[in-house]
């Protein structure tokens, strides 16, 4: 060989060991990356019959409501926006409720009565198992993707902010008093940011499911979406919040977990680096991943989910808080949207 060509070739080689170095180095910062996303598909022995069997009527009145993520000093900044605004509208004809307050600030939180429409078809109970088989339940909604099988709940309703997954997912929209008027939905996917799922800090803490299909249909299909907003603003007015709580904050009687309740109010911003959105609610526990639906109008059923329920701060305050949807939202969507 003539040595040009030996130096060709070992700069060649140099360049490709240089490259790999480069790629390894990108995969680590991103692994490392609170903004990027992690996800884990549902196990291949695990058929959508036998996941629907598992959850029975009395596993499912055996669910307790996932409590509260923990504060942590991960020192994890807030979500970062440099992915810019991503916004969809949500879809499905609504009627307009029979039963309805009228558009006023309501922190304490009343039932909705309005079933078999938008906006209650779009939102139901995630069940779940955790690390230990142990059933719990947490609150879901449905949103615009162009696999029409996505919902959206918190991050400690899917992790254990550990890096482990929960388990055994299903969705049942418009629940109410034990009715499952469009049945049960199984999961094939999950989703949350690194910032959650590794570390467990609340400023991440949102996830997303991709659903089966439900006798050939698609639950986009069946009971409509929400839209969303991601990458823009803390403060949103006229803002809806959905739940099935067990309880509230300041403590007060008439919670059973089994019905919708609703919340409506103006979000701001909590804090100046470390910042979540808080909003004037007394939904507890049950109603964590709840939507916080930005102009939720009752003529179309349809609103921007720009929340989700994550903690409150204090049992005698009726204010909650929702991570602020940066660019980990949207990596944590892209990583179900097509799923």
């Amino acid at each position: 060989m003539h040595p040009t060509q030996r130096v060709i070739v070992s700069a060649a080689a140099v360049a490709v060991l240089a490259g790999a170095g480069v790629s390894a180095a990108t995969a680590a910062n991103a692994a490392d990356d609170p903004n990027a996303a992690s996800s884990a598909g549902a196990s291949a022995g695990t058929s959508t019959t036998a996941l629907a069997d598992h959850w029975t009527d009395a596993r499912m009145a055996a669910a307790t409501p996932m409590p509260d993520p923990a504060a942590t000093t991960t020192g994890l900044a807030a979500p970062s926006n440099k992915l810019g605004l991503r916004s969809a509208d949500g879809t499905g004809a609504a009627a307009t409720p029979k039963t309805m307050t009228a558009l006023s600030a309501v922190s304490k939180s009343g039932v909705w009565s309005a079933h078999g429409k938008m906006p209650a078809r779009t939102v139901g109970k995630l069940y779940f198992d955790d690390n230990h088989g142990k059933p719990f339940e947490c609150t879901a909604s449905v949103i615009t993707a162009p696999n029409k099988s996505t919902i959206w709940t918190a991050g400690h309703c899917a992790s254990d902010g550990k890096g482990h997954w929960y388990k055994n997912f299903q969705f049942v929209p418009d629940f109410y008093n034990g009715h499952k008027p469009y049945g049960t939905w199984t999961w094939k996917k999950v989703s949350s940011p690194n910032g959650y799922f590794k570390k467990g800090d609340r400023h991440y803490d949102v996830a997303a499911i991709a659903l089966n299909t439900r006798g050939g249909k698609r639950i986009q299909d069946v009971v409509g979406s929400q839209g969303y907003k991601f990458g823009k603003g803390y403060a949103w007015s006229n803002t809806y919040e959905f739940g099935y709580p067990y309880d509230a904050h300041p403590k007060r009687s008439g919670f059973t977990g089994q019905v919708l309740r609703y919340c409506v109010g103006k979000t701001w911003k909590i804090g100046v680096i470390n910042t979540f959105e808080g909003i004037h609610c007394d939904q507890g526990h049950g109603a964590s991943g709840g939507p916080w639906l930005y102009d939720m109008r009752t003529s179309r059923g349809w609103g921007y989910l720009i929340g989700n329920v994550s903690y409150h701060p204090s049992d005698s305050k009726d204010e909650e808080r929702s991570p602020h949807f940066g660019d980990d939202a949207i990596n944590t969507y892209n990583k179900i949207k097509s799923a």
